[in-house]
């Protein structure tokens, strides 16, 4: 296995790079008051909600509970992509699996079976889809196609909360979560789930109703991922890893433009955590087109606004 401190110098040192000059021309854009008719915010697809949102997530910023894998350190900061400004007041939720690929309030509709053991094999079961598993049930369907609008007909069936959390956006546009890195499951790569919206109102510790404005997946350099996987606790699980060349979303829905940009929270060590930052400009009125699983329904992408570090390459 490589050494995650070897080959995290190099990956470090590019991403920090890209990242920093994005920031230097956004900054010299306000400078020169030349933001508005500048291409500083590149239209790029939005990107399917999944099968296992769950309405109504705490209002919190720690979200790990007691779910075991790599500390990772999330910062996603909004900028509102008519003015290029940072976007305040914005609900960002974000949800993703836990080390095993399991997905809190669907436990049971995984292919790793029932909720069990933190970081580690579901109730005591061999890693691995549960015997007769029927991956085309569709209660037992990952990460499929199924388009923008509200999940399919797939009912939570627990009233778990790990790796689920709401944060509201700071004067800056940034939110900043406390999660571990995301595990995989079958047909879809590591990734981080979040939505964008405004006008809602926050009640019951919660962040009620309120407009959709952008719906995004957070993903992650595959080098990285991909070491990151041999691990504890993220060896127990022995299915088959999707890679990025063969996650549809990542390959159908522009996952390279929102690549997170990574640092080790230890000097030139990626194993003992991770800080991730990904900058998304969204249209606040804008409302994501829903998507039929063979892609949107005029056969165009359906785009929405992000800011890529990857935009002046």
């Amino acid at each position: 296995m490589k050494n995650p401190t070897a080959f995290s110098r190099r990956t470090f040192l590019t991403n920090t790079i890209a990242l920093a000059t994005t920031l230097e021309l956004q900054r010299a854009a306000f400078a020169l008051g030349l933001l508005q008719n500048s291409d500083v915010c590149k239209l790029t697809p939005e990107q399917e909600v999944g099968p296992y949102y769950v309405a109504d997530e705490l209002l919190r910023s720690n979200i790990v509970e007691d779910r075991q894998g790599i500390p990772l350190q999330l910062r996603i900061a909004v900028l509102d992509a008519r003015t290029c400004k940072p976007l305040t007041n914005a609900a960002v939720d974000i949800w993703h699996c836990d080390a095993l690929g399991l997905y809190s309030g669907y436990t049971t509709q995984n292919p790793m079976g029932p909720g069990g053991p933190p970081g580690g094999p579901p109730d005591g079961q061999p890693p691995g889809p549960p015997p007769n598993f029927d991956p085309t049930h569709p209660h037992n369907r990952p990460g499929p196609r199924e388009g923008f609008g509200p999940p399919p007909e797939n009912h939570p069936t627990d009233k778990l909360t790990f790796l689920r959390g709401i944060q509201v956006t700071a004067p800056d546009g940034s939110v900043n979560f406390r999660t571990v890195f995301p595990g995989f499951y079958m047909g879809r790569t590591n990734h981080i789930h979040f939505k964008v919206r405004i006008d809602g109102h926050e009640a019951n510790n919660t962040y009620a109703a309120g407009h959709t404005s952008h719906v995004g997946q957070v993903f992650f350099p595959e080098e990285i991922a991909t070491q990151l996987m041999q691990l504890e606790p993220y060896t127990h699980h022995k299915i088959h890893r999707t890679t990025q060349a063969e996650d549809h979303v990542f390959n159908d829905q522009n996952g390279q433009l929102q690549l997170a940009n990574l640092t080790p929270l230890h000097t030139g060590d990626f194993s003992k955590g991770l800080r991730a930052e990904l900058i998304a400009a969204v249209d606040p009125t804008a409302t994501p087109p829903a998507q039929r699983i063979d892609g949107p329904p005029s056969g165009e992408p359906a785009v929405a606004k992000m800011l890529s570090p990857h935009l002046f390459e």
